[in-house]
């Protein structure tokens, strides 16, 4: 076949081989446009004759429709050879088909280009497909087939392509007004208000174009004006999308401001948690550069500061990693590996530094590989050193993300193929003689460093000529690192430089003469924090010692208890507290004071000052008997707050816990080491485990839980019972079920030699739960009923039994008992104050309210249920709740608010490897589709990318924000909010056992 065009979307034109082909005769145009219509279909003889003739046909139409058709032929075909059969035109039983690509027929093209867009915008290519959209609009150059508007038959086909035409238009006018082409829209949208006054999604995307070119009042006003039209000329209010707009407008709601408008739509957040510059960066100016201008090299991908301890590695890479990620489009993360003590735990750590905190029981490397395998982001790992056996780590990143930059600092290189080594050198120093003067001395970066740091605690300190050559002495005594002129500097509150100076020598005279010729700077750093601990007194130096035991940044009553009163061979009552020895510490720059959110004073030290209170540590006479205390210390803690986590003071016990959590770690860690204590271990278990069940965190735990009671045989059933049935639940969590199911067991029969009905009948209620889910329908309801029944049973443990059996009768289908007992889970747990508990509860009730058909009142506690949630933190359960809201909003025809929802908790779930259940996974899918198909391919696209751009947290904000503006009477919850009876006794207890 030899080349066509066919134009109909507009005044019919045919070009065939290059050359303009004219279509006289009226009906002959009629046949073609037909045909043009349906192309690549067959076209009926009947139908043809009907439209050709206006639904008045001629007696015999055939033989005159015949002709039309072989004159088309002959017009599309001018090179075809007599005789041969027509390809372009073909005969077929009963009618006639045109053949065509959608290179020769705008129709077809219209529909290629629309569908090209549609997924482009699914796939998040916002721009590509505006580009397709855009063509796709502009191939209309007037009323599409003209020659067909009077043929009645062909009404509702012509219909059917202007609908289809304004619905690009619209999808165009969305997908630029995503992209913040606002500005260029508002001509376009003003034009097409007034030619189609009645479609609201042409009003709402005016509003919006006004609102955002910051013409609030105008985005009002046409709101205004599309009311009274629909009112004046259709007799009725504008559709909920246009009210609710006109609200959000009025309220100046975050949700409708313009997007980023560089073309590149972001489909997900920047990273950017850089520690805030305490102290400005002095003398680096040029390392600053160097390390920068690495990243320019072609290829280098990993860059490591190394260095002895002290010469301001952190401090650089900070500095360094603000300005590189200016250039990175999905930012920066900051990890801080100085709390970790074991290399297995720099994964997780970076994990969570990337937001991804909740693992599932998968590999935290794995998922933060799959997170930064599409991301252009710079990761900076500071203090690599004592973790150098986690180097695979940053291998198998690299491996995965090829747009990952690393920045490590470390007092080694890691020994990578791929690793750029930045030496850091002290600060330059300023000649001894001939010395210089005053004005040219201060430029000095050492120099300029000492006095920064010196005003800090003297504020009119200078350099001038009568101390300039004791500085300058100072600064090579020194060996220009940072942290020790840092805190040689903060001495200058109590004495002069001269005595400063004097003070140093003395005490550095001991080591050796090539002291400064050694390439390995860690003894000049050592030498310097040893000189500020020997100025402190004999007690100081004890306290300090013993705080070498501190994972993080301890209560001053955690060291008061656990380091006690010191004595140098004083009466008890000339000993000073511990109090007035950290204030001492303070003073002399080894430690820093602060108060933290909950009003307790803290203690912060250096990491390199801790390592070496570490070292020091080992060196006092019976350095045991001080991690014991510390064991002992923070298992009372985690006794007095554990149980506290089940009830009313759950919210309160967990900040604790959490601010505590790297000394509770190191307490488990000790106690379970082997020389520790396994009755500590064990406790500190059976106390824990609810809490890292809340964070979500338990990988590491579980691990550790596991490896205890596998090898604790003859522990006493007290202590054991409660450690077992936690490591069952870390197992569970993690998705070791059958490993679960053992461990439970286990607690089962350690409770009764305990004679612990409590703990008894709770873990008979959590076999329940893993027969449910195993599918095991008999055993858990005998198991649930069982555990209703047994003595002693907690009030909590019968909620839970009641839980189990209410999910049995939902997926049974028995909705009227789910329902009951739903409500009555609710009711229960209410008085227990546990935030975690009621919002599963309100989920499983909104679950029983939506099947019934109360959307709003599903709602409604679907809110309540979140709000509990993210007062608490507790994250893992807020996807599940967004979720379940999306699948309400569904069904009340909030498409668009449901589809960002979900496209956040995808977002969420794929970045931390959360899969769902399959029958979890059936339903969301569901939800899915009902959503695509009610809002179509376009909107759909557009609010999912929108959605996968929120955080869960930004998500969980949008829904109670939304919640706000629907604020109404809402129908009674099912006794949600009862006014609760007197509870059982055991309420005033609400943990398990």
């Amino acid at each position: 076949m030899g080349a066509l065009w066919i134009r109909t979307l507009g005044p019919l034109e045919v070009v065939a081989d290059g050359a303009p082909v004219a279509v006289g005769s009226g009906k002959l145009r009629i046949v073609l446009a037909c045909l043009a219509l349906r192309a690549n279909s067959v076209v009926a003889a009947d139908f043809l004759a009907e439209a050709v003739w206006d639904g008045h046909p001629p007696a015999q139409p055939g033989p005159q429709l015949q002709v039309y058709v072989a004159n088309l032929r002959r017009l599309l075909e001018p090179d075809r050879a007599k005789g041969v059969a027509s390809l372009r035109l073909a005969s077929r039983p009963g009618g006639y088909v045109l053949s065509a690509t959608a290179d020769e027929l705008d129709l077809l093209q219209f529909r290629e280009h629309v569908a090209a867009g549609e997924l482009a915008v699914q796939a998040g290519n916002l721009a590509g497909g505006a580009d397709f959209l855009r063509q796709a609009v502009e191939l209309f150059q007037g009323p599409a087939f003209p020659d067909l508007s009077d043929v009645g038959l062909l009404g509702p086909d012509l219909d059917g392509l202007e609908e289809a035409r304004l619905d690009a238009y619209q999808d165009l006018v969305d997908v630029e007004l995503a992209l913040g082409l606002h500005g260029a829209l508002l001509g376009e949208l003003q034009r097409l208000v007034q030619e189609h006054p009645y479609r609201e999604r042409l009003w709402a995307s005016l509003v919006l174009a006004l609102y955002r070119s910051d013409r609030q009042a105008d985005a009002l006003g046409a709101c205004r004006e599309a009311r009274s039209i629909y009112a004046a000329d259709l007799g009725i209010d504008p559709g909920a999308r246009l009210q609710e707009l006109e609200t959000l407008v009025l309220r100046q709601d975050p949700s409708v401001a313009a997007p980023a408008a560089d073309g590149h739509r972001r489909i997900r957040p920047r990273l950017d948690n850089l520690p805030a510059e305490l102290t400005p960066l002095v003398g680096r100016d040029a390392e600053l550069g160097e390390v920068c201008s690495l990243y320019r090299s072609e290829g280098c991908r990993l860059v490591t500061v190394t260095g002895p301890g002290g010469t301001g590695k952190t401090r650089l890479a900070l500095a360094a990693a603000a300005q590189l990620g200016e250039r990175m489009a999905d930012g920066v993360g900051w990890v801080n590996l100085a709390p970790l003590t074991q290399a297995q735990q720099v994964a997780g750590a970076i994990a969570a530094t990337l937001g991804l905190k909740d693992w599932g029981g998968e590999d935290p490397l794995k998922i933060a590989s799959r997170f930064l395998r599409t991301r252009r982001l710079l990761l900076v790992l500071d203090n690599f050193e004592h973790l150098e056996e986690a180097w695979p780590v940053v291998l198998d990143m690299l491996t995965a993300a090829p747009d990952l930059r690393i920045l490590t600092t470390s007092r080694r290189r890691l020994g990578l193929r791929a690793e750029y080594e930045y030496e850091l050198a002290p600060l330059a120093l300023p000649p001894v003689d001939p010395p210089l003067p005053p004005s040219q001395l201060r430029e000095v970066p050492a120099v300029k460093l000492f006095v920064t740091r010196g005003r800090a605690v003297r504020p009119h300190f200078d350099v001038d000529a009568r101390n300039a050559a004791v500085i300058t002495r100072l600064c090579h005594r020194l060996d220009g690192l940072p942290l020790a002129i840092e805190l040689a500097a903060a001495q200058l509150r109590n004495i002069s430089e001269a005595s400063l100076l004097d003070d140093l020598e003395l005490s550095l005279a001991s080591l050796p003469a090539a002291f400064r010729d050694l390439p390995d700077r860690q003894r000049t750093l050592t030498a310097t924090i040893a000189w500020s601990y020997e100025l402190l007194g004999k007690d100081e130096r004890l306290l300090f010692d013993q705080l070498g035991v501190f994972a993080a940044d301890p209560t001053a009553a955690a060291v008061d208890a656990i380091c006690g009163r010191v004595a140098d061979a004083k009466p008890e009552s000339e000993a000073l507290p511990s109090e007035d020895l950290l204030s001492a510490l303070a003073r002399h720059s080894l430690l820093r004071r602060y108060t933290d959110r909950s009003g307790s004073s803290r203690v912060s030290m250096l990491h390199s000052i801790r390592e070496f209170a570490r070292d020091r540590l080992c060196l006092i006479d019976n350095p045991a008997a001080v991690r014991r205390g510390h064991a002992h210390y923070y298992l009372g803690l985690a006794e007095r707050l554990g149980p506290q986590l089940w009830g009313h003071g759950q919210l309160e016990a967990f900040r604790l816990l959490h601010a505590d959590a790297p000394d509770l770690r190191a307490a488990l860690l000790w106690a379970a080491g082997p020389d520790g204590s396994t009755d500590v271990a064990l406790q500190l278990v059976g106390q824990l485990w609810h809490y890292w069940e809340l964070t979500g965190d338990v990988a590491e735990q579980c691990a550790t839980a596991v490896s205890l009671v596998d090898g604790t045989q003859e522990a006493a059933p007290a202590l054991l019972a409660p450690a077992l049935s936690g490591a069952a639940t870390l197992c569970w969590t993690v998705g070791r079920y059958d490993q679960a199911a053992d461990f439970h067991g286990r607690a089962l029969r350690a409770f009764g030699r305990a004679g612990n009905n409590r703990g008894a009948a709770w873990t008979t209620m959590c076999l329940a739960v893993q027969a449910a889910q195993s599918d095991d329908i008999g055993t858990a309801e005998r198991l649930a009923a069982e555990a209703l029944l047994m003595t002693g049973a907690s009030h909590r443990t019968r909620v839970a039994a009641l839980i189990v059996l209410s999910r049995l009768a939902f997926y049974a289908g028995d909705h009227d008992r789910a329902l009951e007992l739903s409500k009555k889970c609710a009711d229960l747990t209410r008085p227990l104050g546990d935030r975690w508990l009621l919002g599963n509860t309100l989920v499983n009730l909104a679950e029983s309210r939506e099947q019934a058909g109360e959307y709003d009142t599903a709602e409604h506690l679907l809110y309540e249920a979140l709000g509990a949630l993210l007062e608490l933190g507790a994250h893992g359960n807020i996807v599940a709740i967004l979720e379940s809201i999306a699948g309400v909003y569904v069904a009340q025809h909030r498409v668009e608010r449901a589809i960002r929802l979900l496209g956040s908790t995808d977002a969420y779930r794929i970045d931390r490897g959360l899969p769902l259940y399959p029958a979890e996974q059936r339903r969301i899918d569901l939800v899915i589709t009902r959503a695509r198909t009610e809002a179509g391919l376009i909107r759909f696209g557009i609010a999912w990318a929108a959605g996968k751009a929120l955080t869960l947290t930004q998500a969980a904000n949008e829904v109670l924000r939304g919640r706000n503006r629907r604020s109404r009477t809402v129908p009674d919850a099912g006794q949600s909010r009862p006014s609760a009876p007197s509870p059982p006794e055991n309420v005033l207890d609400p943990a398990p056992w």
